[in-house]
């Protein structure tokens, strides 16, 4: 099922039960790029049949993590036999993830999955753009900062000062999934900033996770510990006092893993305005679908205005919601985040062997 923009909801054809594609046009938005409006595809599973379509109309791939490539726990081989088609194809495959970590340790998870790290050009994270945005000074010849004024105030660029902020992180997740890296977030990778050890003395909140707060002991070591849902909220609603800007290493409201939904750091952000009344324009998503993550993406790889891109996620909030607003096409994976809600009626194969008229348009 896709959805439609012009007002309505449409029907969209689905193929037997491993896959579901459609396409729905949507309507002009203000976007990056010139000519048509981009175009959105929805798929339950990267099957053999969805090849040629991809590769004659696109030659980059915007590729999510976390409900496309793999579940959290177990790839999906589907997903890693068409990543390495594309790249058979010359395709240019570049992981744009929302994962607050940094992108370094991305290809050690990916490899241990089955998939070769020579298939992609590179990987940009949400962790990615968090340490951009937080070591990116006045004046440096970079195209994110030609994105969101309000947020270079925030972080108060051009200041010698440090940036204090109360840092939101992981704990325990993770190493529940059997993933070997480490949970904490180096707060070394960005120089700029000072953990502060409660609102009342920060200039910002820092979220790279849900679980635990940063604090400095008498020595000013920098210490991970856990925290509670209740203790996470009083620090929000303290926060949200101040109106603090609030900076988003992860904007994904939810994951997979395995079988179940975990909550992730876009829902705090999400709370942080709706529940504790924070002002939304002090709140920056580092992430999707933010075009900042996009831009950087595309400056890191000299990915140049002119190539044809497409955006494949399984989340409608973040990976195609910011593929429309980046003005490029999107793929959506309705077997991820929102499996238990897309239903998948049954179609003929025969559809998706041919490149029927009524999936272009």
């Amino acid at each position: 099922r896709a959805i439609r923009s012009r007002e309505r909801k449409s029907k969209i054809m689905a193929s037997p039960p491993r896959l579901t594609v459609g396409a729905a046009r949507t309507n002009r938005v203000a976007t990056r790029t010139r000519g048509p409006a981009p175009r959105a595809l929805t798929c339950a599973c990267a099957q053999g049949t969805l090849l040629p379509l991809l590769e004659q109309e696109y030659d980059c791939f915007f590729l999510d993590q976390f409900g496309v490539l793999h579940d959290g726990k177990d790839p999906y081989p589907l997903a890693r036999d068409l990543c390495r088609k594309l790249a058979a194809q010359k395709k240019r495959l570049v992981v744009l993830s929302n994962s607050s970590r940094l992108s370094t340790s991305t290809f050690d998870r990916l490899e241990s999955m089955g998939y070769d790290r020579s298939w992609f050009a590179g990987c940009v994270t949400s962790g990615d753009v968090a340490r951009a945005v937080l070591t990116t000074r006045e004046g440096d010849d970079t195209a994110i900062l030609r994105s969101d004024g309000r947020m270079w105030s925030d972080v108060q660029l051009g200041s010698d000062e440090p940036l204090r902020c109360l840092h939101l992180t992981w704990s325990q997740r993770g190493a529940k999934d059997g993933f070997k890296t480490k949970q904490t977030i180096d707060l070394g990778e960005t120089p700029r900033v000072e953990v502060a050890n409660d609102p009342e003395s920060a200039d910002a909140v820092l979220i790279h996770g849900t679980e635990a707060v940063t604090r400095t002991d008498e020595s000013g070591v920098a210490e991970v510990h856990p925290a509670g849902e209740g203790e996470v909220e009083d620090l929000l609603r303290r926060a949200a006092a101040r109106n603090l800007p609030m900076l988003v290493a992860n904007p994904d409201l939810v994951t997979v893993s395995g079988e179940e939904l975990v909550a992730m750091p876009g829902s705090l952000a999400r709370k942080y305005v709706e529940d504790f009344g924070a002002p939304r324009e002090r709140v920056h998503l580092l992430g999707k679908p933010s075009p900042i993550i996009y831009t950087l993406a595309c400056e890191k790889f000299g990915i140049p205005k002119g190539e044809r891109m497409v955006a494949v996620g399984d989340s409608l909030e973040h990976d195609i919601k910011g593929a429309r607003q980046f003005g490029i096409d999107s793929v959506f994976i309705s077997a991820g985040i929102h499996g238990r809600q897309v239903s998948r009626p049954a179609c003929p194969r025969s559809i998706w062997s041919s490149r029927s008229s009524s999936l272009r348009n």
